[in-house]
């Protein structure tokens, strides 16, 4: 899909991206015995400890990508994203007060997407355009494949200590930045003369609205997922931590090990048609959650699993085929804006509808949001001419 230095510079980034957010998601698993019983957090503040993580995300995408941009040059971001991260975490694990592990961790946050956006940009720049769902699929596999094992690696280090997963990760990450520092090349791109402009020639691209709005939902769901879907396996069918990590992983792990895949697919049937199909068959599947009983959510969890393995690519690499000139790491910086978005307003949104209408219901709605953003995208491509086989 590359020549063969290039697939050596995408190999290398799969892997510091695996590494990445393995690390920041050992964090999950402690917050409640370490932000609110060591610094006496309470559940909103708590909460806000997350938040801030997603709002860093959301905000910095699109200006690290410009930023890159207007460089011509990715591999310095990406260090200096994993040195101040593994810093950030460092901090963490030493903060003198609630406020300032909060802050530390919103630090966190704009480096970790310094890495990660720039990374997917990194990756249009390395493949021809026909093979962008492979080359993101890579990447995205190592995304996340490390969000999926860092969990329960954090619970394991939590176990020895609350504050023991911060001082695990900011170690990985940083023999992630040694790594990097030796093994990922630099690779020379078209620049743009500016990162207000690379920001402009984005917003001057409508048709990056489709992509877009695919990456806002895809996220916007699985924030239903991660938020209220334990909640439910615990209240209504009474299940454990660990019966309920099993389920997680009956969505998480086809969809962090398939990815790939899902990019070949992408890049051998055009990116509209995985697209209509991944998501009609995801809505069908997760709008059915709530209404079956176990064992019998696995088989839906399963394959909406491997649907968004199909769909996220393909959203990813059709960012990649319509960027502007000179504005990949724009381009891609938006997608990943708009998905944060999805993401923090997602529990949000599932547990308001959980709490005033119950869980099935709150599925339903998952599902059915899906079917509309669907319907919209694809009379916008008609709209702009955009083909199936696109």
């Amino acid at each position: 899909m590359c020549n063969s230095a290039h697939m050596h510079v995408l190999r290398v980034t799969a892997l510091v991206c695996f590494l990445l957010m393995l690390s920041v998601s050992m964090i999950y698993p402690v917050v409640k015995h370490y932000v609110m019983d060591v610094y006496g957090a309470s559940v909103a503040q708590a909460g806000m400890f997350v938040a801030v993580n997603l709002l860093a995300y959301a905000i910095f995408a699109p200006i690290w990508g410009a930023l890159s941009d207007r460089a011509g040059r990715r591999r310095a971001f990406i260090l200096i994203g994993l040195a101040g991260n593994s810093a950030m975490l460092l901090l963490q694990a030493n903060a003198p007060s609630l406020g300032w592990l909060i802050a530390f961790r919103l630090v966190e946050g704009i480096f970790t997407v310094m890495v990660y956006s720039t990374a997917m940009a990194l990756v249009l720049d390395v493949c021809r355009r026909e093979r962008y769902g492979r080359g993101l699929g890579l990447v995205g596999m190592g995304i996340a494949g490390g969000m999926a094992f860092g969990t329960p690696a954090g619970g394991a280090f939590g176990e020895l200590s609350p504050v023991m997963p911060f001082y695990a990760a900011s170690l990985i990450i940083f023999l992630a930045l040694l790594f990097s520092w030796r093994f990922l090349e630099e690779v020379p791109v078209e620049g743009s003369t500016s990162a207000r402009r690379s920001i402009r020639r984005v917003l001057g691209r409508k048709e990056l609205l489709v992509p877009y709005s695919f990456s806002f939902i895809d996220r916007f769901t699985a924030g239903f997922f991660v938020s209220v879907f334990p909640i439910m396996l615990g209240t209504r069918w009474g299940m454990s931590p660990g019966e309920i990590g099993a389920y997680m992983s009956a969505f998480m792990l086809p969809f962090a090990l398939l990815q790939y895949f899902g990019g070949v697919l992408a890049d051998r049937l055009g990116r509209v048609k995985p697209l209509a199909v991944g998501s009609a068959v995801y809505a069908a599947c997760i709008g059915s959650v709530g209404l079956l009983s176990p064992p019998a959510i696995l088989l839906p969890l399963g394959v909406a699993g491997v649907m968004a393995s199909v769909m996220l690519p393909a959203s990813a690499a059709l960012s990649g085929d319509l960027a502007p000139r000179g504005s990949k790491g724009a381009a891609i910086g938006g997608f990943n804006l708009s998905g944060s978005l999805g993401f923090a307003l997602g529990p949000a949104v599932a547990g308001a509808v959980a709490q005033a209408y119950g869980f099935s219901a709150t599925f339903l709605l998952a599902g059915a949001s899906v079917l509309v953003f669907l319907g919209i995208a694809l009379l916008l491509l008609r709209a702009w001419g955009i083909s199936p086989d696109s």
